[in-house]
């Protein structure tokens, strides 16, 4: 496809030159008299005998086809792999003696000259598999004006096909002055590649502008697509420049295969991309023109060509469809950018009207001032318009996004210089700003200064205060503790107190007995036996308030904060049995349910007894409070009951303390920890108690002191400690 499109463009462009071979004298005339290029008409026949190169042979027989047609367009030369081409000519008139015949080939050829053999033209390693391309220039004479026969015999290598599609002809031949020759063959060759070069440069720079582009705003997905479409058209061209230098039908039959499927592909992306710009849903015209398009393309590279006949309808389609959306756009989208797509296709027809009246005038410009070899620069006129009309549609969309994003950088150059405009307003208004700011700085810095001065007072009050409610909770838990000692040691005073009473009757009494005149023996012994008793109670209970105040001593000498490896149980159950004789001593008619389960083979832990000590006596405290305020209000079958629980929990040792009191909501929970908040009446607590419980556990061993609550039925506190010691943070 794209190969007839830029034989049509050379052949376009070839007008305005079409009178050159006149102004050399190298002018055919076929055998009925009619001007002729020497590449039109030849005559060919399948098969091979030497006799057909004879000038005398006639070859009317034969059928006429060209030596630039396809290989696989000539179907006998394709079934036989090798024929002979005929021509017979004259010249009009001799300019030229020297002449030279330039040969562009594929395969393998033997040429004659009125029955002469003049070359034998093969590829190095034509008979290896290797390339079949052949450049040659042959120098003839002909020194009259009689008619020439010119027989060419041809064959080709037939090596393995990949697709269906081949673009090779059999052979380009030329005769051209022997000064010239040269000179004409380069030029070729120089315009077709750079006019290929141009092609792929073009699109493939697109194609990473677009891709650039969609890549700096993923929002436009039409770039991404567009990036895609000019990729396919570079790919394309790319392939079509490489036929010039492929010389195996193999690789041919793949570059013809990736050429149909890389035009049909950038055909569809290109209506897709107009679809994407336009902002439209691609309906089911879209897709059936894919379909075809697809189809078409997988028809020729698997099956066969598609007859010429229909080789334009899937392209013919899409154009239709493209002009069909733009319509649409133009006539419904009020949005002027949207008219562009429709504007590009209005240049392509322009362009194309305008080809023609260029061509002719290009051919005038010849004829008039008889421009010879080395002056195809008149045929650029007409290959640019050719081009631009060929590639306004997929340029056009690519401009369409590039005045999108000029209008953009204009808007936002509006934006700003009102921006700009805005700040000079602001800057003028910042400097009356600084200046009142300027005095009312200095009325704060006054003020501040008055301000600081009084919060310091405030700080130093209130650190003060601090202090003394931190002291009052210390000697609240001192309290506490000593009303609990105070109790238990007042039980061993009293039966001291007792027996000693007793024992002093029995005293009075024994002496009573002495100063009889006749004591009563069996009494005495009996009152000295009581007497003995009542001395051993009393030793046994002073022993008791004895051991109960070396405790006490213990713990004073453990206030000092070092640490020491204890019991936990023990250190639990000693504290609340004093709290509990604390509440009692406060409170005589209090009396609770107390519950304990100790967990079995617990750890000695590394602690400071007086500090957990403390936070113990606190939470003891704290439930027998919470059980208390819930007795007053409840009904009479209520029993206060306390729990005491310790237990082995992943790799820590866990102290619960639980209660049936009154429980605390959630929001009372969130903040039980906090310093000086607290729930019980005004002064009856400093609200220090459970913040400075908490900063003991977490800070001072490494543990966690966690709460369990819900209102009406109770509150549980967990201390975790961790079994390895712990070094005071």
């Amino acid at each position: 496809m794209m190969r007839l499109l830029g034989l049509l463009i050379v052949r376009i462009g070839l007008l305005a030159a079409v009178n050159q071979a006149t102004a050399q004298a190298i002018v055919f005339k076929a055998t009925v008299d009619r001007k002729v290029a020497l590449a039109d008409k030849w005559r060919f026949r399948a098969g091979d005998s030497i006799e057909w190169a004879s000038p005398i042979y006639k070859d009317q027989h034969w059928i006429a086809v060209a030596p630039s047609v396809d290989l696989d367009e000539n179907p006998q030369l394709w079934q036989a792999k090798r024929g002979w081409f005929r021509q017979t000519f004259r010249l009009r008139r001799l300019t030229h003696q020297d002449l030279m015949l330039t040969i562009r080939q594929f395969g393998r050829s033997e040429v004659f000259l009125d029955g002469q053999r003049l070359a034998i033209l093969k590829p190095v390693h034509y008979d290896s598999g290797g390339s079949q391309r052949v450049v040659a220039l042959l120098p003839i004479r002909i020194a009259d004006t009689n008619q020439h026969t010119l027989a060419v015999r041809y064959a080709f290598r037939p090596d393995l096909l990949i697709g269906t599609v081949i673009d090779k002809d059999p052979f380009r031949l030329d005769i051209d002055p022997w000064d010239q020759a040269g000179l004409k063959l380069l030029d070729q060759e120089q315009i077709a590649a750079g006019l290929s070069g141009l092609l792929v440069g073009v699109f493939g720079l697109l194609s990473l502008l677009h891709w650039l582009f969609y890549r700096a705003n993923p929002a436009q997905a039409v770039h991404r697509v567009l990036s895609a479409t000019m990729l396919a058209f570079t790919l394309t061209f790319l392939t079509d420049y490489a036929e010039h230098y492929i010389g195996t039908l193999t690789l041919d039959s793949l570059r013809g295969a990736l050429s149909q499927l890389g035009i049909n592909a950038a055909f569809a992306l290109l209506l897709l991309a107009v679809y994407t710009y336009l902002d439209r849903r691609p309906g089911w015209v879209f897709w059936s023109l894919v379909v075809v398009q697809m189809g078409s393309a997988g028809y020729a590279v698997v099956v066969a060509r598609l007859p010429d006949n229909l080789v334009w309808v899937p392209f013919v389609g899409v154009l239709i469809d493209y002009i069909r959306v733009s319509w649409l756009a133009k006539r419904h989208v009020p949005d002027p950018d949207a008219r562009l797509p429709w504007n590009s296709l209005r240049v392509t027809l322009l362009a194309l009207v305008a080809v023609v009246p260029m061509a002719i005038l290009m051919s005038l410009l010849v004829r008039q001032f008889k421009l010879g070899a080395g002056q195809d620069w008149v045929i650029i006129p007409v290959l640019m318009l050719f081009l631009l009309a060929l590639f306004s549609i997929p340029i056009g969309l690519s401009l369409s996004l590039v005045r999108d994003y000029a209008r953009t950088y204009r808007t936002l150059q509006d934006k700003l210089c009102q921006v700009d405009q805005l700040s000079t307003q602001a800057l003028i208004q910042e400097q009356e700003k600084q200046l009142l700011l300027t005095r009312q700085n200095d009325e704060l810095e006054r003020q501040v200064t008055e301000r600081t001065a009084e919060l310091t007072h405030s700080l130093t009050t209130l650190r003060t205060t601090q202090q003394q409610l931190i002291q009052k909770e210390k000697m609240a838990s001192l309290g506490e503790l000593t009303a609990g000692i105070a109790h238990e040691i007042q039980n061993p005073l009293n039966f001291v107190n007792n027996f000693s009473e007793v024992s002093d009757e029995l005293v009075d009494e024994l002496q009573a007995q002495q100063h009889r005149l006749v004591p009563d023996r069996a009494l005495e012994t009996e009152l000295l036996d009581d007497l003995k008793q009542n001395l051993q109670k009393i030793t046994q209970h002073g022993k008791r308030a004895s051991a109960i105040v070396k405790g006490m001593l213990e713990h004073s000498r453990s206030s000092q904060g070092n640490r020491e490896w204890v019991d936990i149980n023990v250190l639990a159950k000693e504290y609340f049995q004093i709290a509990y004789q604390g509440q009692r001593a406060k409170d005589k008619d209090f009396t609770a349910e107390l519950t304990t389960n100790f967990g079995a083979a617990l750890p000695r832990l590394e602690v400071i007894p007086q500090e957990i000590g403390r936070v113990l006596l606190n939470l003891y405290t704290n439930a027998f409070y919470a059980v208390r305020q819930k007795q007053k209000t409840a009904v009479t079958d209520y029993t206060p009951r306390i729990t005491l629980e310790t237990c082995l929990m992943d790799g820590h040792t866990q102290i619960r303390v639980g209660d049936n009191g009154t429980g605390m909501a959630e929001s009372v929970k969130a903040k039980i920890f906090q310093p000086f908040f607290t729930t019980k009446p005004t002064g009856e607590g400093t609200g220090l108690g459970l913040s400075l419980s908490y900063d003991i556990v977490t800070q001072g061993h490494g543990g966690l002191l966690l709460v369990e609550s819900q209102v009406g039925n109770g509150s549980k506190f967990i201390i975790e400690l961790p079994n390895a010691s712990m070094s005071i943070s």
